[in-house]
């Protein structure tokens, strides 16, 4: 690992970015417009960045190319190829994240079903070295396994160098609105005091070799809310648990006639979300078979009980969630 600390952030910029040159030319097959937090507006005006989708390679698996643009200088935002043409996308290969003053943002390589692999590098605005990071990987019975990630080097905003070789302090922005975390880590393990900020809420949290023992969060309101690591990430779950809700919409969906006659088949699928209640709502079609399918979709999910909803740092969110119905109405 020690061989990763000779690079300097100006040799790794110049490799990195010469890479950047070999992106395929393809046919457009989506376009869409992003608000900076990747919200999708309609209102072109709105907008901070533009998303085109290319169908690049079809096969058994389509591969998708997928570019984003900053609207306002139409600069270079992210550039990769997916396995598939919607949010969430699962990306192959090296993906590119740019700055908009156009310079590179972050280089990560993903493996064939779309896990971190190998290094990856993240820099500042200024083009200074900002985290270096190691994916190991190893195949176990002919499948990948991802170990948990090596941080090589990290070096804060005035270029000091606060961790290397996974022992040190280290600050993680999480999202595009100010969200961090920051800590200590010792053997790649977090340890001691950790605190942030996600959205309006901070906290403050205590782990020992990488387990959460306690966490704090004080609310915008000054209200506190205290948790552990049972509480910290809870999936939604709808009740009786994922058989349940299978034989549910085996037993509910209702299909087309259309949809009989044509004997359609594949996987629809529905996107929707849990609320903070465990109701659902705000439910889409995300891939529709036609012939009515889609609508039948919609009409199974309105009829499902309140799940228990998912939490994040102890309190209860909203969360995304895609339910994938198999249909097979291909007479023997």
């Amino acid at each position: 690992m020690k061989y990763y600390l000779h690079f300097t952030a100006k040799f790794v910029c110049f490799l990195l970015l010469n890479f950047c040159c070999s992106s395929l030319s393809a046919q457009v097959t989506f376009t869409s417009y992003h608000k900076k937090d990747g919200e999708e507006t309609k209102q072109q005006d709105s907008a901070y960045f533009i998303r085109t989708v290319h169908l690049e390679a079809q096969g058994k698996e389509n591969i998708y190319r997928i570019e984003e643009y900053y609207l306002h200088n139409d600069s270079l935002k992210l550039n990769s190829v997916s396995k598939n043409g919607r949010q969430p996308f699962k990306f192959q290969g090296k993906k590119y994240e740019f700055f908009e003053n156009g310079t590179l943002k972050s280089l990560e390589n993903f493996s064939d079903n779309s896990k971190l692999v190998d290094s990856a590098f993240y820099l500042y605005p200024n083009n200074k070295l900002k985290m270096m990071v190691f994916y190991p990987s190893e195949v176990k019975k002919k499948k990948l396994v991802i170990n948990k990630p090596v941080y090589i080097v990290y070096y804060d905003s005035l270029n000091n160098k606060t961790l290397e070789n996974g022992t040190g302090h280290i600050h993680f922005s999480v999202d595009e609105k100010g969200g961090y975390e920051e800590g200590s880590m010792v053997n790649n393990l977090r340890e001691g005091e950790w605190k942030g900020r996600i959205g309006r809420d901070s906290f403050v949290e205590s782990y020992k070799e990488g387990k959460l023992l306690s966490g704090t969060k004080t609310k915008a309101n000054g209200t506190t809310i205290r948790y552990d690591s049972t509480s910290y990430k809870v999936e939604p779950e709808y009740p009786g648990g994922k058989d349940q809700l299978m034989f549910f919409i085996a037993k509910n969906f209702e299909y087309p006639k259309q949809a009989l006659i044509n004997e359609v088949s594949g996987i629809l699928e529905i996107s929707f979300f849990i609320n903070q209640d465990g109701k659902v709502g705000d439910i889409k079609v995300k891939e529709d078979l036609g012939f009515g399918t889609g609508e039948a979709g919609i009409n199974v999910v309105k009829k499902l009980r309140k799940w228990k909803p998912g939490m994040r740092r102890g309190e209860p969110v909203r969360v995304a969630y895609t339910l994938p119905i198999r249909l097979n109405t291909v007479r023997r």
